[in-house]
């Protein structure tokens, strides 16, 4: 820059000499003042040495303004380098579609690739008839897993609504046994629809669609998306939220169900310098109003892994789901069984009961798991497993109100199915707690009754 301002004034200086008229003493603007003007001006008046010097003005004009325009040029040049986005340093491509343009960034992990200690291949291998019951979905059992597709959203807000806007969907699914991941990246608020085009493309092939929380925030947010730019949303297959099968199984022995604290506990998975849910809103903001693109990586390599990671965590519940390991958490193995229970698999839920009882070093949850047993028991009419596995449950009870149901439990059996009135009446006396004083009362007089008409027969 100080170049161009010396040769400006250059320049300058230069054309005010020509234009001069020493004679009157005043300044006029020259009427020509290009190299052949001068050179033609200098011959006429026959002076050599005016010819040689209107020569060099001449030279010095031409080699003025090359630089000047040279300098101009890069300084120009160095403007846009400055404004534009640098895009090569951030991963992926521009795709032209009808509807418009976006950013898409694509991964193709091969069959052996595990997230932690788990393949992510397992999301195929699994039971679909064991994970429509673990979903309590009973009609997931007709998809196809090879058609599953994975979908997590990075937005500009976590509050939802019209005013949040995903700015990056990642999706993923296999193909050939290998995990496809495509991240669809929003330049401009403006260019939505060719991404959410993409999306219902995809969505329209799945026979399974696979989320963390997706059905509470991620689908919905996309539905919204979907109608503000008029853009036909397609018909959605049954949706697997794994977030809700974490809270049947692992909240028991886990106070953060955060997907990323479901990584490490279940897949042995710990992420490094892992940007925070909280802010990503204000990254992307910055990208918005200019920021160099690959501020965004962090944020892309963040919604990479909760994909990849929910294909593994899938498939790893879902085995573990399918028959016993004793590796796993008692807790675990009795949360399980309530699963289980609920589906009406009452096989299945009586397995996972009996290892939670006796595999567990909590009377707590040995507790809960021989009550969960004797109450299968009874489903599968044998009272006496049932009244076996109360009594158990019963030494190892250590709660007074648990210990009062578990007597309740005991009263009813014996009198009801067992029709063994003195135990009835043993157990009835204890538990008054759990049934309250004046229904206790009324139980223990019905057994007191039978047992007198029991006499009389005899």
């Amino acid at each position: 820059m100080n170049l161009r301002r010396k040769l400006d004034k250059l320049r300058e200086r230069t054309e005010a000499r020509v234009a001069t008229n020493p004679a009157e003493g005043d300044v006029r603007p020259a009427l020509d003042v290009s190299p052949p003007a001068i050179r033609a001006k200098a011959a006429s008046s026959g002076d050599s040495f005016s010819v040689e010097k209107a020569d060099r003005i001449a030279r010095l004009r031409t080699m003025i303004g090359r630089l000047s325009e040279s300098a101009s040029s890069r300084y120009e040049q160095q403007q846009a380098e400055r404004t534009a986005p640098k895009w090569e340093s951030l991963a992926g491509r521009e795709i032209e579609t009808e509807q418009g343009s976006f950013h898409l960034i694509e991964q193709l992990l091969d069959p052996g690739h595990c997230h932690g200690r788990v393949p992510v291949r397992t999301a195929l291998e699994v039971d679909i008839e064991a994970l429509a019951k673990l979903a309590l979905e009973p009609r997931m059992k007709e998809s196809a897993l090879e058609r599953l597709v994975i979908v997590d959203t990075e937005t500009t807000g976590l509050a939802g609504g019209t005013g949040t806007i995903p700015f990056l969907v990642g999706l993923a699914w296999f193909e050939e046994g290998a995990l496809q991941l495509e991240q669809l990246l929003l330049k401009n608020l403006s260019d939505e629809t060719p991404i959410l085009y993409r999306i219902a493309e995809r969505l329209a092939w799945a026979s399974l669609i696979v989320s963390y929380n997706g059905k509470s925030f991620d689908i919905p947010l996309l539905r919204t998306r979907f109608i503000l730019n008029r853009v036909a949303m397609p018909e959605l297959p049954p949706h697997l939220d794994l977030l809700h099968i974490a809270r049947r199984v692992l909240k028991p022995r886990l106070d953060d169900l955060r997907l990323a604290q479901v990584e490490r506990q279940v897949l042995g998975f710990y992420r490094e310098g892992d940007v925070e849910g909280g802010e990503i809103p204000d990254i992307y903001l910055r990208f918005l109003r200019g920021a160099d693109p690959a501020i965004l990586a962090p944020i892309i390599e963040h919604n990479a892994n909760d994909v990849i990671a929910l294909a593994a965590i899938l498939g790893k519940l879902t085995q573990n789901f399918e028959s016993v390991h004793l590796a796993d958490d008692p807790r675990d193995h009795l949360a399980y069984a309530k699963v289980a229970s609920r589906a009406k698999d009452h096989e299945r839920a009586l397995t996972f009961a009996r290892a939670a009882a006796q595999y567990s070093g909590s009377a707590d949850v040995a507790c809960d798991a021989l009550i969960l047993t004797a109450r299968l028991a009874r489903k599968n009419r044998d009272p006496l497993a049932s009244v076996q596995a109360l009594h158990q449950a019963l030494e190892a009870a250590s709660d007074p109100e648990a210990a009062s149901q578990i007597h309740l439990s005991l009263a009813k059996l014996y009198e009801h199915a067992l029709k063994d009135f003195p135990s009835a009446r043993r157990h009835a006396l204890n538990s008054a707690q759990a049934e309250g004083e004046s229904r206790n009362l009324r139980r223990l007089k019905r057994i007191e009754k039978r047992m007198q008409e029991g006499k009389d027969r005899s």
